[in-house]
């Protein structure tokens, strides 16, 4: 990989990946976990974890895994250089999602929109820390936190009913810690129930 244009091999594993049948899922392991490895050398951290994430889920591997560990964060998304900047990134994606989608939009109209946006987003995200609420927490009781927290973005203000996560097949709730529904091994905090990141965000692929 290291003497090869990633972007190039961005494509090659892409149609490999559409050709290639459901049924043969170690090959597909194989080709999303190389996928992953030139997205990241891209500069798509993000979507280098969801990738290596759906190639744990395809078929269990001990290098996926230690990928995913050495590279992605308890919220799923991409390890940032501290704690605290992993729970800014965190925060920061929740409500720029949430923001998306009660506008039925996949990508902000415009730059100004999203500097408009980021200011509202750290506005709360420092009264929030600042608060010493989120201390001596762990990643999944950030998570609830973040969830949690309201922010009246312009235009709208709508009502959230708190999401109650069941794993259908046995009928339990499930939590940020319990082993992901999916097979993946990985817990669903950093699986199925995973942050999308900002790279994700911005291209609309969350």
């Amino acid at each position: 990989m290291s003497r090869h244009d990633p972007g190039g091999a961005v494509g090659h594993f892409s149609r490999a990946l559409r050709e290639c049948p459901v049924a043969r899922k170690r090959d597909l392991a194989r080709l999303l976990y190389y996928l992953g490895m030139a997205l990241r050398r891209l500069g798509f951290p993000n979507s280098a974890v969801r990738t290596w994430i759906t190639s744990q889920r395809a078929r269990r591997h001990r290098q996926t895994r230690e990928l995913i560990q050495r590279f992605a964060n308890g919220y799923g998304m991409a390890r940032q250089l501290s704690g605290d900047l992993d729970d800014w990134q965190a925060f920061y994606a929740i409500h720029t999602k949430r923001y998306l989608r009660c506008f039925g939009k996949r990508a902000f109209s415009s730059a100004d929109e999203r500097c408009m946006l980021a200011d509202i987003i750290r506005d709360s995200w420092l009264t929030l820390r600042e608060s010493g609420t989120l201390e001596g927490k762990s990643t999944a009781e950030k998570s609830v936190l973040f969830q949690a927290t309201n922010i009246d973005f312009p235009l709208f203000h709508q009502a959230r009913d708190p999401v109650v996560r069941v794993d259908f097949r046995t009928g339990e709730r499930l939590c940020a810690e319990s082993p992901c529904f999916c097979g993946s091994g990985l817990p669903f905090l950093a699986c199925c129930g995973r942050t999308p990141g900002e790279d994700e965000l911005e291209t609309g692929f969350f």
